[in-house]
């Protein structure tokens, strides 16, 4: 993971990390899972997969892919979606007429202000299969400027683009205000709406998606259930019914970077204080069910001294089988040098209670932890 590694052999949390081209891999408040990956010859295999955010020229970028065999060396796979230079370019260039093929120009129009390369905010990409479509549905934060406002973060929306193969290019669909507050709750924002900023999504043993985001100004934390194609809610924000389609998670806590995994029948969430670039302290919670009762838990760090998860913000929480290893993903924002921003990939611990731990190690390896 070094600068100098021509091949990884161990994680080196905050270290500088190249691709086997020697890059420094951008996948910023990204995920990482296994997929299965058909070759030019049809043959299937699995994959580790790597999206994320593309800081190479700062807080605007397109997302970017990568594959493992082992977890410590990635292979670049392109930028998987785009930024768009200009409304121009989507009638000029022959990669864009390609993949936005039939569209109209009023769809075009919200492709070009959604993508802006200037202008628009992409944040938290995660990938999800989906077997009914077989294709992969790519969602983002998708923040920016509106027609009313120029803000970066006026948008506060969740977007979606899908592709047939893993490694796009991913076709972007719309973004989208999400679910509501219930009259008979209080809304910590009411002023605007259906917000959706930090995101992750989450499949459970039955098939059924969620997207996971902070609403209401990052004041209150919502989980909601997509549809059958994972490309939308399951339903309407005027006809969602609240448990069922959607629940809201300890309003006014002021939670972003959730991240949620199921380990031992045991649904566990993660995620962040709200203080911009700045690492903070994390919390969990855990539930039986995804729409069940949530219960707050403690900081999950030991060690943790400056209280920030080891200046890291999480991102993403996933099991490597092998070893039996569960890995915590956080980002290490440098805010004056984006593209420098640092990994941390550090082993998570579970007491025989079922508490979560996690301590700072700076260099470790996935079979001495089975």
């Amino acid at each position: 993971m070094t600068a100098d590694s021509s091949r990884c052999s161990s994680f080196r949390p905050g270290e500088v990390w190249k691709d086997t081209d020697g890059n420094v891999i951008q996948a910023h408040g990204g995920q990482v899972q296994k997929l299965i990956i058909r070759n030019d010859s049809g043959e299937d295999s699995y994959k580790w997969v790597w999206i994320g955010e593309d800081k190479t020229n700062g807080y605007r970028g397109g997302v970017c892919m990568y594959s493992s065999d082992d977890l410590y060396n990635w292979q670049f796979k392109g930028v998987v979606m785009r930024n768009v230079p200009s409304r121009d370019s989507l009638d000029t260039d022959e990669y864009f007429k390609k993949l936005y093929a039939g569209y109209s120009s009023d769809e075009l129009d919200n492709v070009a202000l959604s993508l802006s390369a200037e202008r628009a905010v992409i944040e938290r990409p995660k990938v999800i299969y989906s077997p009914k479509n077989d294709n992969y549905v790519l969602w983002f934060h998708a923040d920016g400027p509106t027609p009313e406002s120029d803000s970066n973060y006026a948008a506060a929306c969740a977007g979606v683009a899908i592709s047939k193969t893993p490694f796009g290019p991913y076709k972007f669909i719309d973004r989208y205000r999400l679910n509501i507050c219930p009259p008979d709750q209080e809304d910590k924002y009411p002023k605007s709406r259906g917000m959706a900023r930090d995101m992750n999504l989450f499949t459970d043993v039955d098939g059924s998606a969620y997207i996971i985001y902070s609403s209401e100004e990052n004041l209150t934390l919502y989980i909601s259930r997509l549809n059958d194609d994972y490309t939308y809610l399951a339903m309407k924000p005027e006809e969602a019914v609240y448990g069922k389609d959607f629940i809201r998670l300890f309003p006014g806590a002021q939670r972003e970077a959730p991240a949620l995994f199921l380990r031992n029948g045991k649904y566990y969430l993660m995620s962040s204080g709200c203080t911009g670039w700045a690492p903070n302290q994390a919390r969990y919670y855990v539930a039986d069910s995804v729409m069940g009762e949530w219960t707050s838990k403690k900081d999950p760090c030991i060690g943790d001294t400056k209280k920030t998860t080891f200046d890291s913000q999480s991102t993403c929480i996933f099991h490597e089988p092998e070893s039996d290893t569960w890995i915590y993903m956080g980002d290490r924002w440098f805010s004056e040098a984006l593209h420098d921003s640092r990994y941390i990939w550090l082993p998570l611990k579970f007491r025989d209670n079922g508490d979560m731990e996690l301590s700072f190690v700076s260099e470790w390896k996935l079979k001495e932890d089975k």
